[in-house]
């Protein structure tokens, strides 16, 4: 996960002789402790899941740089929130220029000025020390609900950003302490939740004051323009280090391809390339693919920039401090009009999973070859994180959730299997699963499974993280769900001759036996005696499956990890027909030899809709739609078909 370093074991920089090591190494974790601090309050205070159980939320501090604002630190963050804020903050800038007060809070979500997506809230206070601003404190969240034309925050299906809710430009919140009572009341009369959502937007502002709190102390304590001095200090020593970094890579041009499952409307398998320039320290991506999505998977600017940087972070050494020193040292750019880059008025709540999962990905296939040991398989993407919402039966009252427990795995690395529940490669494991007791306590639903599922996963010296099976079923009323994402047929890519994931699907089990299974994008009906299930991606195998230890396969096969079929035939081992599946090490020895007489590639799929598990796992009598509606697949179906 792409977070702020460890606030202990900090080695210490080579410094010029005017900055104290020790205070350097102090106020260093100072900004981040405050940040830290910043993140607890807004995840105890947070009101729905998404925030308080899932931890979709960032919290930022920058400066107030006379060339514009400069990411200083970030705090358990994800990754695709913090290195894509500072364009937003230019533009708050920008709108209020001299308008910019001690005690002011700024809002804003709108994609076209800077923001990731619609369902993005931000809010930023500006941070005064003896009349002069000197930092801003940045808190992100996405909203449960957007007043979108569906109870949901991203509607695949949506056509332009006027049917995806509420747009917020740079918008004060707060003017000089004085709550503007007006702009509230303006944005929770235009969403669902209206309660839930003002819990939210209070723990943002906490947030914010809390980290402004903190700053200001930390100034009176050091001084003001010593504090100052030393954050460019720390910027200058994450550009220092990251130059020698990036100076190990190899000069050159880099091509990658890959490709989304869908564009949320009935687009599907869409191209998205990136050609990386890599030249001394520095780095450009420039993005091409396929033609805008006629849907809300559209990127925006800032997620172009998000998803460019975040790769080359964990390329490099974890313990350089994640701000502005290091960031300026990638650039990137995309072909106008692009699902990678749309044109006002696109859709586009839908960019930070689709197209940024893939635009992610793509980077990483691109940059295989350059730095084989330092590139993960593909991991994960937001395939498997359901928005339900209905009436509770019982109270009458509307309820809604997005939940996380059932994400795809990380792709592994060298030298590391991958993590389970990573959910989207956007997030790099920041978010969280809500603990079942919580959902069923909380939400009209029960969770009848959520387990691992066997063989869910890409295969290679080192495994992917496991997929999982999960199973939501309505308790009290029907209820709609919201999915998208995609990854299942376009799956987690294997690398230096790891193997891919087998991608995974969604369906939901009626009544009467029969299985509906639907793309990853598209709004369903789930009554009360369904279920909706998945399997979710596992991520992609890193390094040969025959170079795995064959005692590690055996743990894996007793675990379930992985089946009998794939120990044999991908791990080649051969296990002894006891209760302890011993090892048969002449037998392992000669089938792996003859296995080794296949070459594995570089990358895998280098083709399209190369996902086996929906085709593997559909029965007779089942049926699949593709970006499904209520109105146009569920309307007309009796209970129980």
């Amino acid at each position: 996960m792409a977070t702020a370093s460890r606030i202990d074991s900090i080695p210490l920089p080579p410094l010029e002789a005017s900055f104290d090591p020790i205070t350097f190494s102090v106020i260093r974790n100072r900004f981040e402790a405050i940040g830290q601090e910043m993140t607890l309050a807004m995840e105890q205070t947070a009101w729905t899941s998404v925030i308080a159980l899932a931890r979709d939320y960032s919290c930022m501090i920058y400066d107030a740089h006379s060339s514009g604002p400069r990411q200083v630190t970030m705090a358990d963050c994800l990754p695709i929130h913090c290195n894509s804020i500072r364009t937003l903050l230019m533009e708050i800038v920008a709108v209020f220029k001299d308008d910019i007060h001690d005690g002011d809070v700024y809002m804003s979500n709108d994609p076209y000025r800077g923001n990731t997506h619609i369902p993005d809230l931000v809010t930023a206070q500006p941070v005064f020390v003896d009349g002069e601003q000197v930092f801003w404190t940045v808190a992100r969240g996405h909203q449960l609900d957007t007043g979108a034309i569906e109870a949901s925050s991203i509607v695949p299906a949506a056509k332009t950003i006027f049917q995806e809710g509420i747009v917020i430009p740079p918008t004060k919140l707060i003017d000089r302490g004085v709550e503007r009572h007006d702009i509230v009341e303006l944005y929770l009369s235009n969403v669902r939740y209206r309660d839930a959502l003002h819990g939210d937007l209070r723990a943002q502002l906490g947030a914010c004051g809390v980290a402004r709190k903190g700053l200001i102390e930390l100034c009176r304590q050091y001084g003001r323009d010593e504090v100052v001095r030393y954050s460019d200090g720390l910027m200058d020593y994450a550009d220092q280090r990251a130059t020698e970094e990036f100076l190990k890579i190899p000069d050159g041009v880099y091509h990658g391809e890959t490709w989304t499952d869908t564009d949320g409307n009935g687009a599907t398998d869409i191209p998205i390339r990136a050609t990386i320039t890599k030249k001394g320290a520095d780095i450009h991506v420039h993005y091409s693919g396929g033609p805008p999505s006629t849907g809300s998977f559209n990127g925006t600017y800032a997620v172009m920039m998000a998803t460019s940087t975040i790769p080359f972070l964990y390329y490099i050494d974890s313990d350089i401090p994640h701000n502005h020193g290091v960031l300026q040292h990638i650039s990137a750019d995309a072909d106008d009009n692009t699902i990678c880059l749309a044109k006002w008025p696109a859709a586009v709540a839908g960019a930070t999973q689709n197209p940024a999962d893939p635009m992610h990905d793509v980077i990483n296939i691109a940059m295989a070859e350059a730095i084989p040991d330092r590139v993960p398989a593909g991991g994960a993407h937001t395939a498997h994180i359901p928005n339900f919402n209905g009436v509770d039966s019982r109270t009458g009252k509307e309820w809604g959730c997005m939940l996380f427990n059932s994400g795809g795995g990380q792709g592994a690395a060298k030298d590391a299997d991958g993590w389970p529940v990573l959910c989207t490669i956007a997030g790099m494991g920041g978010l969280t699963s809500a603990s079942v007791e919580q959902l069923e306590l909380l939400y009209p639903l029960r969770v009848d499974q959520n387990e691992i599922e066997t063989d869910a996963l890409g295969m290679g010296k080192w495994i992917g993280g496991p997929g999982l099976r999960t199973c939501y079923r309505p308790i009290a009323g029907d209820m709609e769900c919201v999915g998208f994402g995609e990854g299942l047929k376009n799956p987690p890519h294997g690398v230096n001759g790891g193997t891919m994931s087998p991608g995974g699907g969604i369906y939901i089990e009626h009544a009467d036996g029969r299985r509906t299974f639907t793309s990853s994008a598209g709004q369903l009906l789930i009554r009360e005696g369904e279920t909706w299930n998945g399997v979710s991606a596992g991520g992609g195998g890193w390094g040969n499956p025959l170079d795995r230890d064959p005692e590690q396969v055996r743990r894996d096969l007793r675990d379930e990890w992985i089946s009998a079929d794939a120990a044999r035939n991908v791990f080649g081992i051969v296990v002894k027909d006891d209760l302890e599946r011993s090892l048969d090490v002449a037998a392992t020895e000669q089938l792996r030899a003859e296995l080794r007489k296949t070459e594995r590639p570089m990358i895998e799929p280098t083709i399209p809709a190369a996902g086996t598990w929906t085709k593997e796992n559909m029965r007779p009598g089942d049926r699949y739609l593709e970006a499904p509606t209520i109105a146009r697949n569920f309307s007309d179906m009796p209970k129980g078909a």
